[in-house]
């Protein structure tokens, strides 16, 4: 394979130099780690330099542009992440306005709270039946730029962690008059370009600036990742200013060359990629027979593209939560699935999953479904207990008709033809109430920007006793990274009651300690 870096360091063995340089375990074979410290080095004579490249990091990073049609990309070794906030400084300067998708990764949100941007937001609809965010719709994205045409880069996540792809080229062409970047977290796309049984990857749709995690679907280490330039947007010496001001300015050799070797390795395996396609396309046929269990596809979920590579179990309404189907795989069958969410685990695939790989977790996923599940979970359950609080509410605002309907007792038996204009009074404004409640239910709204949350006094207070409260602080469930609660915005009684569904099914939910919470004593 034509891996300039992983080559070169392949040589060090034969070269016999005396390393009287970093790193200090001097590329011996101390029986620690497997022998791989011997390819590790620093910046020495003849192997380039990351924040200069002109040598053999030069030459890879020009193939890895080669393969994805890009204007330029570069390594990074510090995740995706670094490629967010690299992508974002590259564009905006200090207190610009930037529309995001609300589902994007909490680097997008600390890169705002770095820059102290103001944040737009964008909202993707919700399936109600998998409980699973959708694609990112053009006109959306539209409505929310001529409201705020001062908007100066859109950033938005495709494919999502559960699979989804949105219509970067539509959102791409209704972005084009206002001149402004777009830029599309593709963590989890690296392989799209690799074979056509995947959508097409943001840089060949449009995208201005694109991130990919190497290491997620790619044989990477973690912690690899690319960035994308795809057009002159932006130049090239102002990506590389950032980069440089991110970037470590020790760079891992081992990292560089495990991106290079993930990708060349994609390339030039053209014959066990058709095979691994051929194992996704098998097992996706074989789930068609599932009765309760449920592999979501683009059908399923009405969105726009969908990575087949992404296997995500349903199993809402099956009698278990995903918490319960990610224990049985773990412990029953000796399968880890990547993450599990309330009602879904995602299985993630690669080129290095096998055949019988596949067969196993097809054993199992058929064997769960016809003898394991329960007749009752707790999932069941507070659906139960939910209902019942909607009952009570629509009690309660029954009570509130006929209390209003009894103190205009006199107006009504004046004059008829008022009580209907009553009525639909009442129930328009508790219509647009359940619709804010529904939109709120899962986007809490922003009372402040989350970078003006810094350096204000904090208490902490009991979850339950939060609602109405400003949160000072993030609140999540990782993997996959998604805020429930970004610093600055408002708990919602529906927030306090999904964090408390995490919490009653075992999560660890980030930013919570002994069921408290961070909160804002004032604005």
């Amino acid at each position: 394979m034509n891996t300039p870096i992983y080559n070169k360091l392949r040589e060090l063995e034969s070269e016999k130099r005396i390393p009287f340089h970093m790193p200090g375990h001097k590329r011996a074979d101390f029986g620690a780690f497997f022998g791989i410290e011997k390819m590790d080095i620093t910046e020495i004579t003849d192997y380039d330099n990351l924040h200069e490249p002109e040598g053999i990091i030069r030459e890879s990073m020009d193939l890895v542009k080669d393969i994805f049609k890009s204007t330029e990309s570069w390594y990074l070794v510090g995740g995706s992440t670094l490629g967010i906030l690299v992508s974002i400084s590259s564009v905006c300067k200090p207190g610009d306005k930037i529309l995001i998708g609300r589902n994007c990764h909490k680097a997008v949100y600390n890169c705002i709270r770095l820059l102290q941007l103001e944040a737009v937001y964008c909202y993707a609809d919700i399936s109600q039946k998998y409980d699973v965010c959708v694609d990112m719709k053009p006109e959306m994205v539209e409505k929310k730029l001529k409201e705020n045409p001062e908007i100066k880069a859109v950033v938005l996540t495709s494919p999502t962690y559960e699979g989804v792809v949105s219509d970067i080229k539509g959102i791409k062409k209704t972005i084009q008059p206002y001149g402004i970047p777009l830029i599309v977290d593709e963590a989890h796309g690296a392989h799209f370009v690799f074979d056509k049984y995947f959508p097409d990857s943001a840089t060949k749709q449009g995208a201005d600036l694109v991130i990919q995690s190497t290491h997620k679907t790619l044989p990477s280490f973690t912690q690899t990742a690319v960035l994308h330039l795809c057009s002159d947007i932006v130049t090239k010496e102002q990506v590389e200013e950032i980069i440089d001001i991110y970037e470590t300015s020790s760079p891992s050799y081992l990292l560089m060359a495990s991106a290079e070797y993930g990708i060349m390795y994609m390339k030039e395996n053209q014959g066990q990629l058709a095979e691994y396609v051929d194992n996704l396309k098998n097992f996706r046929r074989k789930c068609e027979q599932l009765q309760k269990i449920s592999l979501l596809n683009q059908k399923k979920l009405n969105c726009f593209a969908y990575d087949n590579g992404k296997l995500v179990f349903s199993v809402k309404g099956c009698g278990i939560n995903g918490k319960e189907l990610f224990q049985l795989l773990y412990e029953k069958y000796h399968i880890e699935l990547e993450m599990e969410n309330l009602t879904y685990g995602i299985a993630m695939t690669s080129i290095c999953d096998k055949k019988e790989d596949f067969d196993e977790l097809w054993k199992a996923i058929s064997e769960i479904e016809t003898k394991d599940l329960p007749v009752e979970s707790q999932i069941d359950k507070m659906c139960e207990e939910k209902e019942k609080e909607d009952r009570s509410l629509n009690k309660a605002v029954n009570e509130t008709k006929i209390a209003i309907q009894n103190q205009d007792k006199v107006e009504i038996e004046i004059c008829d033809k008022n009580k209907p204009k009553i009525e639909t009074k009442i129930h328009n404004h508790y219509k647009v109430i359940q619709e804010k409640e529904n939109e709120q239910t899962i986007y809490p709204p922003k009372i402040i920007e989350s970078w003006q949350c810094r350096g204000k006094a904090m208490e902490t207070v009991e979850l339950a006793d939060s609602t109405g409260r400003v949160s000072g602080k993030y609140v999540m469930i990782y993997p996959p990274g998604v805020p429930i609660l970004v610093p600055g915005e408002k708990i919602l009684k529906e927030t306090v009651e999904n964090i408390s569904q995490y919490l009653y099914n075992g999560y660890n939910v980030l930013g919570l300690s002994c069921n408290k919470i961070i909160v804002l004593k004032d604005l």
